[in-house]
């Protein structure tokens, strides 16, 4: 009997024992390596993840921005009620959980390995999408947005404070990318291939274009946009450029620019409205309001696709409007319309271009055979040749476009109205800056098909005659404008046009300075009431944080970002 306990004591400590041991050898298996412990993540990894959602939160607030500035349709009708708190969720939670989560995670690992470009590009992106954030919804979480579980309540800081913040990310990200004894740049850097240099550039750039942003309201502001105008470390050149270049891929992933992948599909007709505004003003407003096709602007054929090159299939069923329009027999505009000059756009612009009017929630007819398409740049489309054929899911550049996120061109016109808002003359007059904005946006547009292996048949490439003669026109007008008003308004007018594919610096730009003045008017029976001058605050910030402030009121469209302090009717 002694032998059986003694047996069975034995058996027992080497069960607790093999447990024990057990659980030494497995305790190193419970760490899950498809979700690594900071201290074990690749900084390189990080930065895959924060560039790419960068990106994709950049081209969601582009195009809410571009359709209240009519280069997309915005189906409105009332600026109260044209978007929901649930239709910037997206947006958020690719800010906050993909840029700015992954940013402050990954800086200290960098820093610790040396890997100061990495940390300065994290610093550069996260400072752009914090100062995003107040463009459109004002005051949001910055000091407290990344303590997580210690802080899952947020409370949002003023708007000056976090655009504070913003500056001071950027003076951090110029003093990591100029430290010495760096590692060596990153390969997967997809925008500037880890040249420290074109960081520091495009960081001192964003330092300009919010000092700018804030001018109205900080009159401290003008020092440091002098100083940094007058040192012009700034992305002058097209070889500057900050740019996301998308690919052709069609699926595992889908690398296409994303209005490529609405608009050239096979099941026939593209799938998204333009502007007709913005259609009209690059192809006609300059000439009397008479689309001009040739020896006009020598960017319209590469910005839009048309799928016909006339109306003559605009019936009542595919395109009722029509018959209201000034290119119809009788030509009407409806009621809803205020008096404008006859050749302002409704309905259709002409020769085939066809878009939609700002804030038409109208049904979709059967009309998506004869919808203007995105061209060549930058979606990566069709160049316009009068194919006149319905699109594909292969056409023109295969969808190897680029978000223009900021360009030499942007940089130009920001001076120019600097000389005219501020006096600041340092890099030129304001005239002489319009040009060259004008100038290094046509240059880049009719570059562009050559880096995506397009050619552009040879009797379409605009000539440097017709590109002079455009430059003389807009200099002309120029010169002929009797007030810094109206020379600013030609200004932002050609600002408008260059940022073709970047409705988020429209946006900014239309409410800081109520330029192009002569926006096509949204179409409702009623007063749409006043524009939207921010957006409501997502639902998943109000809903799910005890700390968030009241979601901004319905009727409340007009409730302003702190830089805005222009009147309430400013802008339409």
């Amino acid at each position: 009997m002694k032998h059986k306990k003694f047996i069975i004591g034995i058996l027992v400590m080497m069960v607790i024992t093999g447990l024990f041991s057990c659980k030494k050898t497995f305790d190193g298996l419970l760490n899950n390596p498809n979700y690594p412990s900071p201290s074990t993540a690749d900084v390189d990894l990080y930065l895959n993840g924060i560039q790419q959602n960068f990106v994709t939160f950049w081209s969601n607030a582009s195009d809410d921005g571009a359709q209240l500035t009519r280069q997309l349709l915005w189906t409105g009708p009332f600026y109260r009620n044209g978007y929901t708190p649930a239709s910037f969720d997206g947006m958020w939670t690719t800010a906050y959980t993909g840029v700015i989560k992954n940013a402050e995670a990954m800086i200290p690992l960098a820093q610790s390995q040396k890997k100061y470009i990495q940390s300065g590009i994290a610093r550069v992106l996260e400072a752009y999408t914090f100062g995003t954030l107040v463009d459109d919804f004002g005051d949001v979480p910055f000091g407290e947005a990344n303590l997580g579980s210690a802080n899952t309540n947020p409370k949002v800081d003023p708007g000056a404070m976090t655009y504070a913040g913003v500056q001071t990310l950027l003076d951090s990200a110029i003093s990591d990318l100029k430290k010495t004894g760096a590692a060596t740049g990153p390969a997967n850097d997809l925008y500037y291939a880890g040249n420290a240099t074109n960081w520091i550039t495009l960081a001192k750039t964003l330092k300009l274009k919010y000092y700018m942003q804030v001018r109205l309201v900080d009159q401290t502001a003008m020092a440091s946009i002098q100083a940094l105008l007058a040192e012009n470390n700034l992305i002058n050149t097209a070889a500057q450029d900050f740019v996301f270049k998308y690919g052709t891929n069609i699926t595992a992933p889908d690398s296409r620019h994303p209005h490529y992948a609405i608009d050239y599909v096979n099941s026939g007709g593209v799938g998204e409205y333009l502007g007709n505004y913005f259609i009209w003003t690059v192809a006609a407003q300059k000439y009397g309001g008479n689309l001009r096709l040739t020896n006009g602007d020598p960017r319209l054929r590469y910005y839009f696709y048309r799928q016909s090159t006339n109306h003559a299939w605009a019936n009542q069923q595919s395109c009722p409007c029509f018959s209201s329009s000034v290119f119809s027999t009788t030509p009407n505009f409806p009621p809803w319309y205020p008096a404008v000059p006859s050749k302002t756009p409704f309905c259709v612009v002409g020769n085939g271009y066809m878009g939609r009017d700002h804030g038409d929630n109208s049904g979709a007819p059967p009309d998506g055979n004869f919808r203007t398409a995105w061209g060549i740049y930058p979606a990566g489309g069709q160049f316009d040749a009068n194919q006149a054929a319905t699109v594909t899911i292969s056409m023109g550049g295969q969808g190897a476009g680029i978000a223009p996120i900021w360009l030499s061109s942007f940089t130009s016109f920001v001076k120019a109205e600097a000389a005219l808002t501020m006096g600041i003359t340092s890099q030129g007059t304001a005239r002489s800056l319009l040009i060259n904005g004008v100038s290094a946006s046509i240059d880049k547009v009719v570059g562009f098909p050559a880096t995506v292996n397009y050619t552009v048949p040879a009797n379409y490439i605009p000539t440097m005659t017709a590109i002079a003669s455009y430059d003389s026109l807009v200099a002309s007008n120029y010169d002929t404008a009797t007030t810094d008003d109206s020379r600013l308004n030609i200004v932002m007018t050609e600002y408008y046009i260059a940022a073709w594919g970047n409705g988020l610096e429209t946006y900014n730009n239309y409410r800081l300075t109520g330029k192009p003045n002569n926006m096509q008017p949204a179409k409702t029976t009623a007063d749409p009431g006043f524009f939207m001058r921010s957006f409501f605050y997502p639902s998943v910030f109000v809903n799910r944080n005890s700390n968030a402030p009241a979601q901004k009121a319905p009727g409340d469209a007009v409730q302003k970002v702190f830089w805005d302090n222009n009147p309430d009717n400013f802008i339409n």
